[in-house]
């Protein structure tokens, strides 16, 4: 399993692909915060829109485009008039399989947009560590195993056919991964923990400390994961991210900890024990800077937002 797997399994995310919009402008949608935990796509079928967030400059959109806001914030979706179709009121089907929105009426649509979401784990790492949008195109040779996957996302939705709110569902999830890798393989430098994956001996530590969280690691034992002096580990770690190594240990750590308590019923005390802390006063004390809350709390579903 290679640590990028390893952080996507942690964030335990799953996808929905909750709309089918098939729209006219003028028109301007409004998007309210997604709540915590959840981010939101946006697919282009057809047509084109620019995606405004405030204080950003605007996005873009065609056909072929994907767009995925990781912290699921705030955005006004806007579409410009179209001279052979015209906007009327907004309405609203479920037809089998995702609610179809509508303003067309009896006209072809200019833009016809899926929309979903993705559902994480609060403080995932690996979702802290994206940036504020993710673009890549479904179209682009460089991904050729996008333009199959939103296909039959598409074909799913519009024939409704038995089974198919649990294809869409599956289908919604594979799409995190494969956005996020044709990502990636766009990107010219990653920083950040992106950035300490795709470094071959830094990745080395990284992997290490989620295989092996209760390990008392030092700067020390990481740079020989890693096949470095201590000198030269701490040199590059520092040239790719800006957190230190036994911080990021205490993210992945926490992170594995909210995992367990979510998910099992161990007692704290094993949980702390499990991700490094021989004391359940001091895990719980940092879990509580992390998450807000105390770990027994968590537990019950008492997670700050």
């Amino acid at each position: 399993m290679d640590a990028l797997d390893r952080l996507i399994q942690l964030a335990h995310l799953s996808g929905t692909l909750d709309l089918r919009c098939l729209l006219s402008g003028p028109l301007e949608l409004d998007h309210a915060p997604a709540p915590t935990g959840e981010a939101v796509y946006h697919v282009v079928l057809s047509g084109a829109c620019r995606v405004l967030r405030e204080g950003h400059a605007p996005v873009a959109l065609e056909a072929g485009d994907i767009l995925f806001l990781p912290r699921g914030d705030a955005h006004v979706l806007s579409i410009h008039a179209n001279a052979h179709a015209g906007s009327g009121p907004m309405q609203a089907r479920d037809n089998g399989a995702v609610t179809v929105r509508s303003n067309c009426g009896e006209q072809g649509a200019s833009l016809d947009l899926l929309c979903g979401r993705f559902l994480y784990t609060p403080r995932a790492l690996l979702i802290d560590v994206l940036p504020d949008f993710v673009h890549v195109s479904f179209t682009s040779d460089s991904a050729p195993y996008l333009a199959p996957l939103v296909g039959a996302m598409r074909r799913e939705a519009e024939e409704a056919g038995l089974g198919a709110p649990s294809i869409v569902a599956a289908l919604s999830t594979a799409l995190f991964t494969m956005l996020l890798r044709a990502w990636l393989a766009g990107q010219p430098t990653l920083a950040g923990v992106l950035g300490l994956l795709a470094n071959r001996r830094l990745g080395a530590a990284v992997i290490a400390m989620l295989e092996r969280p209760a390990e008392p690691w030092t700067v020390e034992m990481l740079a020989k994961e890693a096949a470095m002096s201590r000198a030269t580990f701490m040199r590059a770690f520092s040239a790719h991210s800006d957190t230190s190594p036994l911080a990021l240990l205490s993210h992945v750590r926490m992170q594995l900890a909210s995992t367990m308590l979510a998910r099992t019923t161990k007692s704290i005390a094993d949980v702390a024990a499990e991700v490094g802390y021989q004391s359940e006063a001091a895990f719980s004390k940092r879990f509580k800077e992390v998450y807000g809350v105390a770990p027994g709390r968590y537990r019950v579903g008492g997670v700050a937002g």
